[in-house]
């Protein structure tokens, strides 16, 4: 999964990409210091793995990954090519979901592209440009597409999101073909995302919070490296922001995305996995390694709580606890899974 940050220059897109992914770029006060994309491999937090690892000291612990890309700083008219603007647009088509990082700080240091602080107002101008492009490309679809009878149910849903984006309406679309087709065709409109507001380190936000957004103080999260985590979060909560901090970033990308986790127990190693909700067992085993998909004969399966009341696979598995499942099992938050294959 591909996470892209994105928002205007100078509004802390590349300081959250280095804080969340631990990575050296390039940061800069001006706009456009993020020209082609950074990319970097985020491991989630995860407490039942840190149990695991506990209870089993294993050689070797890994936590599943997702990805962020750090996009370049959207402008308006960026539909039109305005600064980077074809780049940037090309730079998200790909992306699973967005994280839209909206500036909700004012420091002389880093100067905006307006006078004043509105989150609002930026995110407005965004979802615009966005809208703008996506609306470009579904006419054009709908143009060529108009007259072709094999292609009347996608012709259909082409005009009603043409009609949304007029509107400036958001796109549901649940139908997995429909959403490939969409994708394939770069809209972006319709892709998951979460507003972000970046405050201030040193004083509560008193402005525009958007429904569901998250605060977060990207300076004050880089101040406080070397701080207990009781103290990070007291800190804070005093500032209105979320206590889990980076963390509860990365928690809530996750909730949007759907995802789920599951776990192996192998040799030396406990590993944890990311799929999305309602992935089979047989589509899982592939995620792990090719040839368990191809050889799946079976999977032993026990939920993770099941299986801290044993704190041992075998006892587990000899009182029972233990349950045997075929390719179509959906796999489910916390599943402990050991694959039998043939090679």
């Amino acid at each position: 999964m591909k996470i892209g940050i994105i928002g205007l220059p100078n509004t802390g897109k590349s300081s959250l990409f280095k804080l969340i992914t631990k990575s050296s770029v390039h940061i800069a006060n001006y706009p456009f210091t993020t020209i082609d994309p950074n990319h970097g491999i985020v491991f989630v937090p995860d407490k039942r793995l840190d149990q695991l690892n506990k209870l089993l000291s294993p050689e070797k612990k890994t936590n599943a990954t997702i990805e962020f890309v750090d996009v370049a700083g959207l402008v308006k008219n960026a539909h039109k090519g305005e600064g980077l603007g074809n780049r940037f647009l090309s730079h998200i088509r790909d992306v699973d979901m967005v994280v839209h990082v909206l500036r909700a700080f004012d420091i002389e240091e880093a100067p905006f592209v307006y006078e004043t602080i509105d989150p609002k107002r930026d995110m407005e101008l965004v979802e615009t440009e966005l809208a703008l492009a996506d609306l470009e490309i579904v006419e054009k679809r709908i143009e060529k597409i108009r007259k072709v009878s094999e292609k009347k149910e996608e012709y259909e849903m082409l005009v009603e999101i043409k009609e949304r984006l007029g509107k400036n309406e958001p796109i549901e679309i649940t139908d997995p073909k429909k959403q490939k087709l969409l994708k394939g065709m770069g809209i972006l409109s319709y892709k998951p995302s979460l507003l972000l507001l970046n405050c201030s380190p040193y004083k509560k936000w008193e402005g525009w919070i958007p429904e569901e957004g998250y605060l977060l103080s990207v300076k004050l999260e880089e101040e406080m490296e070397e701080f207990k985590e009781e103290e990070k979060r007291e800190m804070r909560r005093e500032l209105g922001l979320d206590e889990r901090g980076v963390n509860g970033l990365i928690e809530r990308v996750f909730e949007i995305l759907g995802l789920v986790k599951f776990y192996t127990i192998k040799g030396k190693e406990i590993r944890a996995w990311a799929i999305p909700e309602g992935t089979s067992v047989y589509e899982a085993a592939g995620k792990i390694h090719s040839d368990m998909q191809k050889g799946f004969i079976k999977a032993e399966v026990i939920p993770f709580d099941r299986f801290m009341e044993y704190k041992d696979y075998k006892k587990a598995h000899e009182d029972g606890a233990v349950h045997v499942e075929g390719k179509e099992y959906t796999v489910k938050d916390g599943d402990i899974i050991l694959i039998k294959f043939k090679i």
